[in-house]
């Protein structure tokens, strides 16, 4: 048996992160926790930075630190890893997540720490622990990826899970008592989509896994029994499957269950199964979140979103029909030479134009892992790799017909443009919004103080959306 301390960062990051309160532990980052400890472990999960992480190293005595992090959060796990090379040698460490998946090779570099999980840890982090136990720090685990001599070892392939059937069970003493989370029901990993833009795909390898309606209820009832109500299903996709969606609102309605859920989709399978978002409003759907991305033919193509713009408009129209709120993603900039004032424009009069929900406005950003990434080093347009910034509300590459500076004031402007050409009808937007629960009124208020701020008093935008640190 050993003792595990798993970290997820603190942040400090703007972008959509700030409309959420406070640090996020990473759901990933929960089931590894959980994995170790049917292991036989002693496993506990804290956010900490390199400041802080001293007293959770007293407290808990570990003998190995894993931390998890995304693109934007790599920055504050690789000076905690630096941090804990300097200061507590003996400690085995070990990063994973999406960046360290893709960057392995820089992370190691970057801070010394003994390994990196290429993929899914549910399986390969205890397989990791049982050879530390023996004393084996050379271990051959296809995924756990270290160096030695300038060689990179199991490096050959992402460790990603058959089956994921049988998740280990997330529990709340996996948590230290200071820290809380939300839980999140996992129906499915992976995305069958290939995005230009999305690290999902390029993670997954295109692959996708369904869990049985009947687990996925039983963690939802589990959940209900510690007193939540609403839930957001972590899915990249809830709604690929269109029989198991239905067996599942089935299943809700006989098991007379009472809770509120929102999912993510596509504008293809809303227009393919309209009836369906019927039914999932009827059984406590009250959210569902789109990619549009862009209005624009030729971007969608480049894009790989494998929609048109009529599809577009017909997913909005039945979105209405049905009763679930909505939010929809637009996207600024597309890497190639659409990237000019006209094209920009022209996408942002599309989506004011629309009858919409909430539009959630990012400017694109290169992701490691991704097709964009790959196209835009090789072309030499990455402007740096300073990661905190890819928060989506940064400009990170040299577009082809407008400046990155001008991109970034953009984003504030199509916020705007977008929400005032709604006009008197945010006013039933917010109400029905704030009736269902589907947003908080926090999200809300920060929303308008940030444009307001913004646009009256002539602030940064990423600074105002910023998080105190």
């Amino acid at each position: 048996m050993m003792n595990i301390l798993l970290v997820s960062p603190s942040s400090v990051i703007g972008g959509l992160e700030s409309l959420r309160k406070g640090n996020q532990i990473l759901q990933g980052i929960l089931f590894v926790a959980a994995a170790a400890r049917d292991a036989g472990h002693l496993a506990k999960v804290v956010i900490a930075d390199k400041n802080c992480i001293d007293k959770y190293i007293r407290r808990y005595q570990p003998e190995v630190i894993g931390v998890s992090c995304v693109t934007s959060t790599y920055p504050v796990a690789r000076d905690l890893l630096i941090y804990l090379k300097k200061n507590h040698p003996k400690l085995k460490t070990i990063i994973g997540g999406h960046h360290a998946t893709f960057m392995y090779k820089e992370v190691l570099a970057e801070t010394e720490v003994d390994y990196v999980c290429r993929g899914e840890g549910e399986e390969v982090f205890p397989a990791l622990l049982a050879e530390l136990s023996q004393g084996n720090t050379e271990p051959k685990i296809a995924g756990i990826v270290y160096q030695r001599e300038g060689m990179f070892f199991n490096d050959e392939k992402i460790a990603i899970m058959e089956d994921i059937e049988h998740l280990p069970k997330i529990s709340k003493d996996l948590v230290a008592p200071e820290f809380d989370f939300s839980p999140k029901i996992v129906s499915s990993r992976g995305c069958p989509f290939f995005c230009s833009f999305c690290s999902i795909s390029a993670f997954y390898g295109g692959s996708y896994r369904k869990r049985s309606v009947e687990v996925v209820i039983a963690d939802i009832k589990e959940y209900i029994s510690w007193g939540y109500d609403n839930f957001w299903f972590h899915d990249d996709n809830l709604t690929v499957d269109a029989v198991w969606l239905k067996q599942f609102c089935e299943a809700v309605e006989r098991e007379k269950l009472k809770f509120t859920y929102s999912a993510m989709s596509r504008v293809d399978t809303i227009c393919r199964n309209p009836e369906l978002f019927a039914y999932m409003a009827r059984t406590g759907c009250n959210l569902v979140s789109i990619g549009i991305e862009s209005g624009i033919p030729e971007v969608l193509e480049r894009m790989h979103k494998k929609i048109d713009v009529a599809q577009i408009k017909q997913a909005i129209k039945i979105m209405n029909s049905v009763g679930v709120m909505h939010s929809w993603y637009m996207i600024l900039g597309s890497g190639d030479e659409f990237d000019t004032p006209e094209y920009l424009q022209k996408n942002i009069r599309f989506f004011s134009s629309l009858p919409l929900g909430y539009i959630l406005i990012s400017i694109l950003t290169p992701f490691p892992g991704t097709e964009l990434f790959n196209k835009l080093k090789a072309e030499n347009r990455i402007r740096h790799y300073n990661w905190e910034d890819y928060d989506i509300i940064h400009c990170v590459y040299e577009p082809f017909g407008i400046t990155w500076q001008a991109m970034e004031k953009m984003l504030p402007k199509a916020y705007l443009k977008v929400y005032l050409s709604k006009g008197w009808k945010l006013v039933p937007l917010f109400l029905s919004t704030l009736k269902n629960k589907s947003v908080t009124p926090q999200k809300i208020a920060i929303g308008l103080k940030t444009l307001f701020i913004t646009r009256v008093l002539g602030k940064d935008f990423s600074k105002v959306l910023k998080k105190p640190d």
